[in-house]
């Protein structure tokens, strides 16, 4: 027997010579390192490394690196809150700033400028305007994608298998509570947790 990949399938072929496409299950998940790209900012081509975050309402470029590209901007005052409830100041806002991709194509991007040990970041607003896709592979890890001028779409990798923070293996305080609920009876814990609530309330 002998087996064939293609794509998220496997061809099986036996000792007669049948064939038959097998499913192939492919391995999830539970965390995922944020890709980053090289791209250089600015009309004296200033190079930087960004991470690609499709969960990010706005571009980010921070203080330093804003004077370093050389980039004008107009003053903002803003607080932005992160998922964990802490704030970074924005004070400025620079806008249709000139941004070359590694493949050497010119793109315009609004950044927001923020003060404080912050990461450049390409957020959604970028990648929606130019219809940037992000792809993963099995063998390239995670791509980013776009059309180019002529049509062709541009696949560039952004985060390698062998990078850190791949997790295809729960935290290992899972299988503490899994093994926890195994040796207590559930609708007692339930009840515990419930009386718990109403001494806490009383």
């Amino acid at each position: 027997m002998s087996l064939k990949s293609i794509n998220n399938e496997e061809r099986v072929e036996d000792q007669e010579g049948n064939r038959q496409d097998i499913i192939i299950e492919e391995r999830m998940h539970y965390a995922c390192p944020l890709g980053m790209i090289e791209v250089s900012i600015g009309l004296e081509g200033h190079k930087v490394k960004a991470l690609v975050d499709t969960g990010a309402e706005l571009s980010i470029i921070p203080e330093v690196e804003s004077i370093k590209a050389g980039i004008p901007m107009r003053a903002l005052n803003m607080r932005l809150k992160g998922i964990g409830g802490h704030s970074t100041a924005i004070f400025g806002l620079s806008e249709n700033t000139l941004l070359i991709l590694p493949s050497g194509d010119e793109r315009k991007i609004h950044f927001f400028v923020a003060r404080g040990a912050v990461h450049n970041v390409i957020g959604r607003p970028f990648l929606a305007d130019n219809g940037i896709r992000l792809e993963h592979s099995q063998t390239q890890g995670e791509i980013l994608s776009f059309r180019e001028l002529d049509g062709r779409r541009l696949c560039i990798p952004i985060c390698s298998p062998e990078s850190k923070g791949w997790h295809a293996q729960p935290p290992k305080g899972m299988e503490l509570c899994k093994i926890i609920m195994k040796n207590k009876d559930l609708k007692s814990y339930l009840k515990e947790i419930q009386e718990k609530k109403k001494i806490k309330y009383l």
